[in-house]
């Protein structure tokens, strides 16, 4: 692959997102609160899996060197764009006692994040077996489903709304950094060739266009997650209520 097609030029350039959300991230750990996971430091190893597989890529094109038989490809991608965000999941939890994001309990919150992890990794494969997308491509499709995230769980809008907007930048770039570190890390280690319907890239668009396809795509998986599988789950299993 060509330099550009990993990071891209200027404003779209990969590298200049990455900065803006290890920026945030810093800041963000020097103000931690006493409410963590106790493996709140999984997401730090996402990250510098993205930073050595861009840095091995450049080098010695890793993912051309990884082996993997076009059959098995399409379930080694969404394979590890579920593991990779199981692993960010465990550095989430609600009250500071369970594991995971979405409840206060550790087994019912992965189970319940099921209906979205998987559910992206299905559509994020789909996504780029169809139009032929590369990793930086998935990157801001990665950063339009966080923007989605972002504006739904009212961090975005707060942070533009409070004294503190200038970070807003960061915050963006921070949330493209963590949708990123599983629906494009994948693509760092699996050649997206592989993946792709045929052997032709996609039809080339601008970063922007892929920032608002993964914006727009968010609905539907939140709204499924939210209004089918998260209260069948709910329902068939017996989870407790999630008390916040």
């Amino acid at each position: 692959m060509e330099k550009r097609t990993l990071y891209g030029h200027g404003l779209w350039n990969v590298k200049i997102w990455i900065g803006l959300g290890l920026i945030f991230l810093i800041l963000n750990t020097f103000n931690r609160s006493e409410v963590s996971s106790p493996f709140w430091f999984s997401e730090y190893i996402l990250y510098a899996l993205i930073i050595a597989g861009l840095w091995a890529n450049q080098r010695y094109d890793l993912r051309k060197r990884i082996a993997i038989p076009r059959r098995l490809a399409p379930a080694a991608y969404i394979f590890l764009n579920w593991l990779f965000g199981m692993v960010y999941e465990m550095g989430l939890t609600v009250n500071g006692q369970g594991i995971g994001g979405v409840h206060q309990e550790t087994f019912a919150s992965f189970i319940l994040a099921q209906g979205d992890y998987i559910t992206i990794a299905i559509v994020s494969y789909v996504l780029i077996r169809k139009l032929r997308l590369s990793f930086r491509e998935m990157f801001f499709v990665a950063g339009g489903k966080s923007l989605m995230e972002g504006v739904f769980m009212g961090a975005l809008m707060a942070t533009i709304l409070s004294p503190w907007f200038l970070l807003t930048p960061t915050l963006i770039g921070y949330y493209t950094l963590v949708y990123s570190s599983f629906i494009a890390l994948p693509l760092l280690f699996i050649d997206e060739e592989l993946l792709w319907k045929d052997g032709k890239q996609g039809k080339k668009h601008s970063a922007f266009f892929f920032l608002v396809l993964g914006f727009v795509l968010a609905w539907p998986i939140r709204i499924f997650w939210g209004l089918v599988y998260g209260p069948i789950v709910t329902r068939l299993l017996n989870l407790p209520p999630n008390v916040m």
